[in-house]
């Protein structure tokens, strides 16, 4: 449980970085109002879930300039590392550190 509210939690932090608002959980998801198209989705949707989808999270590699390095332990996303013992899977373990990565950059660019 406590591991799906940080997830959650990262996710929301994400989202609102992004120009995300009004976000709410339901259900294990965000919904919320998205940065552009707002008109076309009515003013809300699904919010993205970059750390448990790799259609979500994949695009951030390009659009941050994102780069993914893996290693025996661990993987390393532009100096962002997440260590593969605490992650279901590798995969897992990739998207979390993309996501503290591009969480990072757009931090310390407001």
């Amino acid at each position: 449980m406590k591991n799906q509210e940080n997830e959650i939690a990262a996710n929301k932090r994400l989202a609102e970085l992004l120009g995300w608002t009004r976000i709410v959980e339901v259900g294990g998801a965000l919904v919320g109002t998205p940065p552009a198209g707002a008109a076309a989705s009515r003013g809300q949707a699904l919010a993205p879930d970059w750390l448990g989808d790799w259609a979500a999270a994949g695009p951030l590699l390009a659009r941050f300039e994102i780069r993914l390095t893996p290693a025996s332990t661990c993987v390393d996303a532009s100096g962002f590392l997440a260590r593969y013992r605490c992650y279901q899977d590798r995969d897992a373990a990739a998207r979390a550190a993309i996501v503290k990565a591009v969480t990072h950059r757009l931090e310390k660019a407001q």
